[in-house]
């Protein structure tokens, strides 16, 4: 089955709008019940135009990340976006701060301290299977050898499990 990849703006009728990316199996004109992944509850949107339909999911990325950057859409109150898409992943503009962009890792993460219940575990394992890594097949370059090879390795035990530390 084929995949469609498009941009999308949907909507508050007489508010705020959310600019978002999207992948899906049928035609973008029937996803009509997709409005986003936002985390502002305040917003409800009920309108959804498409922007662009892309070939690849990287194109689609592409386009996000450009709309995003030129509504400035992390800090425009007209949007309900929080964080503005980057090739890396979302980053956010922290209150308080001029414009410094934090990463959504780590300490900013928004999943710090919480685990997956055995629920959604089983459920990101179900909806794993089948899917082929990326890289399979795709042997590194001889410049990828030679960083992996000159790295200094270091084994760790700590209470019977072996980590190895790459310095």
């Amino acid at each position: 089955m084929s995949k469609y990849f498009y941009v999308y703006y949907s909507y508050e009728e007489f508010g705020r709008g959310y600019i978002g990316k999207r992948e899906c199996k049928c035609l973008p004109e029937e996803d009509v019940k997709y409005f986003g992944t936002y985390r502002d509850r305040t917003f409800k949107p009920t309108q959804k135009i498409i922007l662009e339909i892309f070939a690849s999911r990287e194109e689609v990325m592409d386009a996000e990340i450009k709309l995003h950057n030129f509504y400035e859409v992390h800090k425009n109150p007209h949007f309900a976006n929080k964080s503005k898409a980057t090739s890396t992943g979302f980053y956010v503009c922290m209150e308080g701060e001029d414009n410094p962009m934090t990463a959504m890792k780590g300490e900013n993460s928004p999943f710090k301290g919480k685990k997956h219940t055995e629920e959604s575990k089983k459920l990101i394992s179900e909806k794993a299977k089948g899917r082929v890594a990326p890289n399979k097949g795709k042997p590194h370059s001889e410049e990828t050898k030679q960083k992996i090879g000159g790295k200094k390795k270091t084994t760790v035990c700590i209470k019977k499990t072996s980590i190895t530390v790459w310095r």
